[in-house]
């Protein structure tokens, strides 16, 4: 049973006006919550940096981030122990660092590792130093800042450099005779060497600042959510609600990815899930839960079986722009060592044989399998995709408990009709949220590096620490093996 201690008490329930809701937004804007956005500008948009300043100057600040981050931990010292993070997670980290042992690439594995854990480790900093909502209102500042900096990115391209932008570090001496490995250099570029393609006033496809339309997709996806739910509980202005997700749906639109229009159809699928769970009784849920079931194993079987009509109804090829004759030769190398991967590495390095012409699309090569799933196999084997799936599954069931728990969701009372009010729509964040990087898994493998790991690490401890400090079920940590990690409960009410 639960800590009985002061500290881990039972949040209060009640009713709560827009007007107090809306003030744990409207105060100040903490270092902490500061040092969240510039991580997420770090992680969501790499490019920009590495397109500008160069590898040298990214690296200066991600040490720069990581350097913040652990002075914020340290600052903090939270009474956390190795119970509070989430199993799941602490397996598949130390499973693809022990690959160092039959890795291909141990130097590699080394450094992948290195990255996979400092990003986790800056999750860890988020979660434990900043409340649940006030992680949500500064994700909510991030991605709209990205979303509205790409926008007028693309409007500056598309003005002033109609041929498209070409990343400066590019345009060094030998760098794209480097990347193109022949002196000869094609006049248009492939596709994928082009920051922007100042497409925007042709309809797109647009890239923004990130310099990916499917990474620019998840953005604005990111930014819809969020200020969709934010809207709804009343925690920013409507102008400015509204404006933002005027300007995240153009973003989206322009991106044309297909990726992203299903993963929109998840997340309002998900959205209508949320609503019954709330409504409905345990027992009904179980209904809903084998219904959904049936219906997606159901569309899984019909979107095989018909998926060059359902491509050709998306306009897309039905290998989906390349991405078959990468999962082939992805399947061809992981095959060599199906059980344990080849070795860990995240993102593929080019300078390795095994990948420097692994995934060719248009003359560009890629450095990663475009499935998270796929790729987590060919580096670490079934027994690494096993803890991966079991990491995101986790996470996923975690989140919806928190989504439709009722005792730990604040009811928002209208200021027009203080009699009737509404569940917040806040607390759906990061299920919705999971819902969309699990569908992008499925095409990219943005899961496992960058924003979406991060993203995904957060959520996985964030969710790990609010169940077993909160009464909320399916299962509850036991109080004195683990103890109470306090911050995760907002302060006064813990709205």
């Amino acid at each position: 049973m639960p800590s009985t201690g002061p500290e881990s008490a039972a949040p209060s329930r009640g009713v709560f006006s827009e007007r107090e809701i809306a003030s744990e937004f409207h105060g100040k804007f903490t270092p902490q919550m500061l040092l969240l956005v510039a991580t997420l500008i770090l992680v969501f948009a790499g490019d920009l940096f590495r397109y500008t300043i160069g590898w040298v100057g990214y690296a200066i600040v991600v040490v720069a981030i990581v350097a913040l981050a652990v002075v914020a931990y340290a600052k903090a010292r939270p009474p956390l122990r190795i119970q509070h993070l989430p199993t799941s997670l602490l397996a598949f980290v130390g499973w693809c660092l022990v690959s160092v042992f039959w890795s291909r690439y141990p130097l590699e594995t080394v450094a992948g590792s290195l990255v996979q854990i400092v990003t986790a480790f800056v999750a860890l900093t988020m979660a434990v130093t900043l409340t649940r909502f006030q992680f949500i209102r500064a994700l909510g500042v991030g991605m709209r800042l990205l979303v509205a900096s790409s926008l007028l990115f693309e409007l500056i391209a598309a003005l002033f450099f109609r041929e498209g932008v070409i990343p400066p570090t590019y345009l060094r001496p030998g760098v794209l005779e480097n990347l193109l490995a022949t002196d000869d250099i094609p006049s248009p570029l492939p596709v994928g060497f082009y920051w922007s393609r100042s497409d925007l006033f042709d309809g797109g496809p647009i890239q923004g600042i990130m310099g990916n339309r499917n990474l620019l997709a998840m953005v604005a996806l990111l930014a819809l959510i969020v200020t969709a739910a934010q809207l709804f509980d009343g925690v920013i202005g409507k102008i400015h609600g509204i404006v933002s997700i005027v300007l995240a749906s153009v973003a989206l639109a322009l991106t044309d990815s297909a990726t992203a229009y299903v993963a929109l159809a998840f997340i309002l699928f998900g959205t209508v899930l949320v609503y019954l769970g709330r409504k409905l009784r345990r027992a009904w849920r179980w209904v809903m839960y084998a219904v959904v079931g049936i219906g997606l194993l159901g569309g899984s079987y019909l979107a095989v079986a018909f998926n060059e009509q359902l491509f050709a109804l998306m306009n897309r090829s039905s290998d989906m722009t390349g991405r078959g004759d990468i999962w082939r030769a992805v399947f061809k190398l992981g095959s060599e060592s199906p059980v344990v991967g080849i070795g860990w590495i995240s993102y593929w390095a080019p300078w390795l044989p095994e990948f420097d012409d692994l995934a060719i699309v248009q003359g560009m090569a890629y450095h990663q399998a475009h499935n998270a799933f796929f790729d987590v196999w060919m580096q670490v084997g079934f027994i690494g995709v096993a803890l991966f799936i079991g990491l995101v599954f986790t996470t996923f069931i975690r989140t919806w408990w928190i989504a439709i728990n009722r005792p730990d969701t604040p009811m928002v009372a209208s200021r027009r009709d203080p009699a009737h009010g509404h569940l917040s729509g806040i607390t759906t964040i990061p299920f919705l949220i999971m819902v969309a990087l699990v569908v992008q898994g499925m095409t990219e493998s943005r899961l496992i590096v960058e924003g979406g790991w991060f993203m995904l690490t957060y959520f996985a401890i964030y969710s790990k620490l609010r169940v077993q400090d909160v009464s909320i079920l399916p299962r509850q940590t036991v109080g004195d093996r683990t103890g109470p990690i306090t911050v995760i409960l907002d302060p006064k009410r813990d709205l």
